[in-house]
């Protein structure tokens, strides 16, 4: 089986994880700094993805606590939609309700100061989004 990478989307900060090769567990991998521009944010995913073996992209996909869209989720949407057609992968919307309050909480925890928080919230979430498609059995996994 081949990897799956996983995306935590944002205007600024795209933060990126992998899962291991048997799609067990899933590993923090980077966080990206991305132009606000559509396409030179796709640009710069990219690239990176480009240094990857893998076959699908599970993205987080940010809805409200009641299920609706939120102010993020149509742009997401239209992102994994290029991502998908450009990449020629399967691209995943993932729900990610709460992944990165639950990523802030994990680091506030392990007594992380503010400035390394930062660097690495992205990426946890990341992480917590892609272990969460993997949770679920094969057969129920798109």
């Amino acid at each position: 089986m081949k990897k799956i990478v996983g995306i935590d989307y944002g205007q600024v900060r795209m933060g990126l994880a992998i899962s291991d090769a048997n799609r067990c567990i899933a590993l923090p991998l980077h966080t990206l700094t991305c132009p606000k521009d559509p396409q030179k944010k796709l640009d710069t995913l990219m690239k990176y993805l480009a240094t990857l073996d893998f076959e699908k992209v599970v993205i987080g996909l940010p809805l409200l606590l009641n299920g609706k869209d939120s102010s993020l989720t149509q742009e997401v949407r239209q992102f994994a939609a290029l991502l998908e057609k450009t990449l020629k992968k399967p691209v995943v919307l993932w729900d990610e309700r709460l992944t990165s309050k639950q990523a802030e909480r994990l680091l506030i925890d392990s007594g992380m100061n503010r400035k390394k928080r930062a660097q690495k919230v992205d990426t946890l979430a990341a992480t917590l989004i892609l272990q969460s498609y993997l949770d679920i059995p094969q057969t129920l996994n798109p």
